[in-house]
């Protein structure tokens, strides 16, 4: 009782953090503070955003008893043995291998917060779903998977509902609302373009920590952990110098991360709505973890499904109940339709492509096991479709 009540609120934590992760980035976008010149600004920081994001990641190490056990005999675990007797990869290699994934992850989150500055929140949560279509052609490429006819179905439908939900979102970006809203549809694809991009790093990420992280046989917290910890390194001592000397619109800067922080310092609210976005992030990934053995790919499916609807529902209800001109709130136009169609065809595609619907008279082979998603973060990131398994003909 006490494992599927566990379960139950760690199912629940998966959905609501998740969706608050998507929710609380897009307010803390629209949200002002005082920059280092003394003048109020939108605060547009996308690569201050990811950074947080493994912030919140290596928050799990606090919480990981293993990493307790480990330090209590770190000399005697430093080289593990395999049950031959013989040494295998060392505790430190394991956590060295982490990092391989983080710079995806760094790239990946990234380009896909960039391109969360210009579209809505429903479109950007809906377009993550392109990560399993770039994952099961890598999948195809770099691991020698071989798709069936049904996995190129359920991609040939993520393909068509992504196609859906970008033309309403454009076709419906000039009119259809009296808010003053209407947004530039060059903005739009732009962000599309960036968020699709970062699905591809995303789709690559998954596909790393497939090759390189089979062997590495660390608890999921920790890599969850230690890929937050070398992606805050890599971010402090790499990708925030680069950004600061690139030049750009963020005071000469691509962006100034010495102005993220007067901008929290001058704006209360502002800074809440990181910490809760912190906490969220802390939260998704923990809860994540301790479901990965428990979800099937129809709980996968259906969670991400509810976690979209969530997001959308939270725009109109801002939107038409609250404040018509909030930034952060979502008109529906007259094009809305072909996203809510372009959303049940994502889904219909996610679920021929993990067997969940059999098509009649495509072929189902017959005796091989379920492939299991990893406890990992590329897999976590969008409740990931599992690759398609290892196929001897």
């Amino acid at each position: 009782m006490a494992s599927a009540f566990f379960t139950i609120i760690s199912v629940l934590g998966l959905l609501i953090c998740g969706s608050l992760n998507t929710i609380t980035m897009k307010i803390a976008f629209t949200m002002k503070g005082i920059n280092l010149s003394g003048q109020e600004q939108v605060f547009q920081k996308p690569w201050f955003i990811t950074f947080i994001m493994f912030f919140a990641m290596a928050l799990s190490l606090v919480f990981d008893k293993s990493m307790y056990s480990k330090s209590n005999g770190m000399y005697e675990s430093l080289i593990d043995e395999a049950p031959n007797g013989e040494p295998k990869m060392s505790w430190s290699k394991k956590v060295k291998m982490v990092s391989i994934p983080a710079v995806f992850d760094i790239l990946a989150t990234g380009l896909c917060s960039m391109g969360f500055l210009y579209i809505p929140a429903s479109v950007w949560q809906l377009l993550r779903g392109a990560e399993m279509v770039f994952a099961a052609l890598f999948a195809v490429i770099f691991l020698r998977r071989k798709l069936l006819a049904f996995h190129w179905l359920g991609v040939a439908l993520c393909v068509s509902g992504i196609i859906l939900v970008g033309l309403a979102s454009v076709w419906g970006s000039g009119g259809g609302s009296d808010d003053g809203k209407g947004q530039d549809a060059k903005l739009l694809l732009l962000g599309m373009g960036l968020a699709l991009g970062g699905q591809v790093v995303q789709a690559a990420q998954v596909i790393a920590e497939e090759w390189l992280l089979k062997e590495v046989d660390l608890p999921g917290l920790t890599i969850v952990g230690f890929e937050g910890v070398w992606g805050g390194l890599i971010m402090l001592f790499f990708a925030f110098p680069l950004l600061y000397f690139v030049p750009g619109d963020d005071n000469g800067h691509l962006e100034d991360e010495l102005d993220s922080f007067a901008m929290l310092r001058s704006s209360v609210p502002l800074a809440a709505m990181i910490l809760v976005y912190t906490f969220s992030c802390a939260t998704y990934n923990m809860a994540g973890i301790a479901v990965t053995g428990a979800l099937s790919a129809v709980h996968r499916v259906m969670l991400e499904a509810f976690r979209t609807s969530i997001v959308w529902i939270f725009g109109l209800t801002v939107h038409y109940c609250f404040d018509p001109a909030s930034p952060f709130g979502e008109a529906w136009t007259p094009y809305s339709w072909m996203e809510v169609v372009g959303f049940f065809v994502l889904m219909l595609g996610q679920a021929v492509y993990g067997e969940m619907i059999h098509v009649p008279g495509l072929k189902y082979p017959e005796g091989l096991a379920k492939p299991e998603a990893m406890a990992s973060p590329g897999a976590l990131k969008n409740l990931a479709s599992p690759l398609p398994p290892e196929r001897t003909s």
